[in-house]
């Protein structure tokens, strides 16, 4: 254990080395980066920004990050003395709480040597999910600096660790986009190790915000999570799993569970942070009262600090990873699906969707879009007359894409494209060669389209421009969750490798197909929007215009219904998929009691009137939730609700603009605004469109109103008239069709 005079003594070293490096990097800009300094000394070694420095103690081995101040906002942990056996994992469980994590070693450059089993659900709902992952070995970490030289605008280090059998880690530090600040390590020889991670201290209160689209809060402390695209999470208390009546647990991956991960997050110690790779990643925030640590599968590790305020982090990190590009006005006003029932024949399909085009008009249903899911079952004749008249009616026209052919009931693939992908050699291949076929959610037969293979590249752009051509404005790009380990791919990556990385490369097809096909038709403006993201240099949402929440249930539920919504949106709002749409009503209806209420679809859609998108989905066996199937009062405030959304549109717009530029998402948490405010950063329930507009959605069954915490201002009522000053938290009355929200006096509400 350090003494006090000791680590007096290394407060004040570290103090100095900030001061120096900050100066030097006030008076020399290496012509390899500007604004960025390199200084060699014989105990620490500094790479320095505009926006902060790295400070490398050469023994024992430790970075330490500061901000532009100089104030110390991360630092490695201490180093460990030595090593660590790590015992075999339990068995693959699918039990509502998650694969379980082993023991690990909290140190600098922590990396196992040994291997590592990953297994994930092979067929049906739950194909592609993780159900359990571990390693065997010996962990062991970073000691001190052999050799350390320049290397362009940046450090190249040789470090010493505790591998009694010599091996070494070579390790950058450089400087990133925006003044941040890139690590990368490999063990040298790389050969036998199984994982890689850094440990960082933590101090207490210390919050962790972001990671993609999580459902239980805004402040991941306390939890330790896989990061590895997931499908069909859904309540575990469905499936009887012991202790999940409080509605919090997903089965079969957990709590944290997530369509669309993102391995970034935003610290409330002054900082942001970015595992750079797509490798199966592991964030460990609560086996340890000081210290988080974040892991990787295999023998590399990238990571980027943002130093810097919330707001200064999320726009770094986006500047990275990339944020969804503004779509076209139309797309975000109100938006029907007309979904395809499992079984049904083309000619019922299409003659839901003339109803459908009859109905829309006695009803006055606000409309911008209209999704026809089982486009490819349709006779082009069909679809074409379908389109055509949609476009009269000043509707623009949405069809559907998923990723994979298949032999299903999904009444959504034109027959004969599941052997045409097979015989073409367009999917992805077990390691003998042959297609990987595997069973798909809908009790079908279904093969991976591998989009690392030019030729399957340039077969989805042909089916994405047969559908433009025949009038879509654009679609629905479904799943990209359903890659197992044990597929190969085109360029020679595993299934493990390519999971998280596959829906980058999905959406980058697209949008390249996109642009295209716009630069050839200058007076289109198409649209699209997806299931599952990751985060990447550049990501998902550098490609997609928005993305949907995933198949919540249809309930009331924190796990994965109307509850759920909120943390999600704002979750991944600040990694940059700001362009969020829920579905209204929810969707999963396959293992739970639960029909979509009256009351319900209305809470629903009161939420969503300000997020981005505003889009009527419906449920898998109970269909479109069309506000005519229940009575006239629900058309007559269903229709209120979206047009109050159609008058915020303008602006969304606006503020996706501003998003477009900084990074800052249209939809905002108060911990972001309000960062010194301790009620305000524990509000996961509402939010703030732009700086000016408070939402507080009523989210929990029978409710007549809810307790809303209003932050320091006055807020006006638009509904009510009703004027607060914050900061205060008082309950509102909210009976059904009235949504709470507030405008900043002084502005005007839409």
């Amino acid at each position: 254990m350090t003494s006090r005079p000791e680590a007096r003594s290394r407060g004040a070293r570290c103090r100095t080395a900030i001061a120096a490096a900050l100066v030097l990097a006030t008076l020399s800009v290496p012509a390899a980066s500007a604004g960025a300094a390199v200084r060699i000394d014989p105990r620490t070694a500094t790479v320095s920004t505009p926006a902060g420095t790295a400070i490398v103690y050469r023994s024992p081995f430790r970075i330490v990050f500061a901000d532009a101040r100089g104030r110390v906002v991360l630092r490695e942990a201490r180093g460990a003395r030595g090593s660590l056996a790590i015992a075999p994992p339990p068995p693959a469980l699918a039990s509502g709480y998650g694969p379980p994590m082993q023991q690990t070693l909290y140190a600098p450059l922590e990396f196992t040597v040994g291997a590592e089993r990953d297994v994930a659900g092979d067929s049906g709902t739950w194909a592609g999910d993780l159900l359990a992952s571990g390693r065997t070995g010996t962990v062991f970490s970073a000691r001190s600096v052999r050799s350390i030289a320049r290397a362009g605008s940046g450090l190249r280090l040789v470090v010493s660790t505790t591998d009694p059998s010599g091996r070494t880690l070579i390790v950058t530090v450089s400087p990133s986009i925006g003044g941040a600040l890139r690590v990368t390590a490999r063990p040298s020889p790389a050969a036998g190790v199984a994982g890689i991670g850094d440990s960082f201290l933590s101090p207490p209160g210390e919050a962790f915000h972001g990671f993609g689209g999580r459902h239980l809060g805004l402040d991941q402390r306390g939890a330790s999570f896989f990061n590895w695209t997931a499908e069909e999470n859904v309540n575990a208390t469905d499936f009887g799993v012991p202790g999940s009546s409080a509605g919090t647990l997903l089965y079969p991956n957990g709590p944290q569970a997530a369509y669309y991960p993102q391995a970034s997050f935003v610290s409330s110690s002054g900082y942001g942070f970015l595992l750079d790779s797509f490798a199966l990643a592991r964030f460990r925030l609560d086996d340890h009262r000081h210290a988080w640590q974040a892991d990787l599968t295999g023998p590399n590790l990238a990571y980027v600090v943002a130093p810097g305020s919330g707001p200064r982090a999320v726009s770094t990190l986006t500047s990275i990873t990339g944020r969804q590009p503004l779509p076209p006005g139309w797309a975000l006003g109100p938006t029907l699906d007309r979904e395809a029932q499992l079984g049904e024949t083309p000619a019922a399909y299409l003659a839901r969707i003339r109803a459908d085009l009859i109905d829309i008009r006695p009803y006055r249903l606000p409309l911008k879009a209209y999704r026809i899911e089982g486009w490819a079952t349709l006779s082009e004749t069909d679809l074409r007359s379908v389109i055509a008249q949609l476009h009269r009616m000043g509707i623009h026209a949405l069809v559907y894409f998923r990723p994979f052919a298949s032999h299903d009931a999904a009444a959504t693939e034109a027959p004969g494209t599941y052997q045409y992908a097979i015989r073409h050699r367009l999917v992805a291949r077990t390691s003998a060669g042959a297609a990987y076929a595997f069973g798909d959610s809908f009790g079908g037969h279904a093969v991976l389209l591998d989009f690392t293979n030019p030729a399957t590249v340039k077969w989805w752009g042909e089916r994405i421009r047969r559908a433009l051509d025949l009038g879509a404005d654009g679609f629905m790009q479904d799943f990209g969750e359903e890659v197992l380990p044990g597929m190969r791919f085109h360029d020679g990556e595993t299934g493990v490798q390519m999971h998280n990385r596959y829906p980058v490369l999905y959406a980058r097809a697209t949008r390249e197909i996109l642009e295209r096909y716009m630069r050839a038709h200058p007076r289109r403006r198409l649209f699209f929007y997806t299931r599952a993201g990751y985060t990447g240099d550049p990501g998902s949402a550098a490609y997609e215009n928005g993305n949907f929440a995933g198949d919540e249930t249809t309930d009331w539920t924190r796990s994965s219904g109307l509850a759920a919504v909120i943390p999600d949106m704002l979750n991944r709002a600040i990694g940059g998929a700001y362009g969020y749409s829920t579905d209204i009503g929810g969707y999963f209806d396959l293992f739970t009691p639960h029909a979509t209420t009256k009351e319900l679809l209305l809470r629903w859609a009161e939420l969503a009137v300000f997020t981005p998108l505003f889009r009527l989905h419906g449920s898998l066996f109970a269909g479109t939730h069309v506000p005519w199937r229940y009575d006239d009062q629900t058309v007559r405030i269903y229709n209120r609700l979206a047009r109050l959304h159609q008058r915020a549109v303008p602006l969304i717009l606006r503020l996706w603009r501003e998003a477009d530029r900084t990074g800052i998402p249209p939809t905002r948490p108060l911990w972001l605004v309000y960062p010194h405010d301790p009620k305000a950063t524990r509000q996961d329930q509402e939010w703030l469109l732009g700086p000016n507009l408070l939402v507080a959605p009523v989210i929990t069954q029978g409710a007549g109103g809810r307790t809303v915490y209003f932050p320091a201002g006055c807020w006006h009522s638009p509904v009510s008239g009703r004027t607060i000053r914050g900061p205060k938290t008082t309950r509102v009355s909210a009976p059904l069709a009235v949504l709470p929200y507030f405008s900043r006096c002084g502005t005007r509400a839409p």
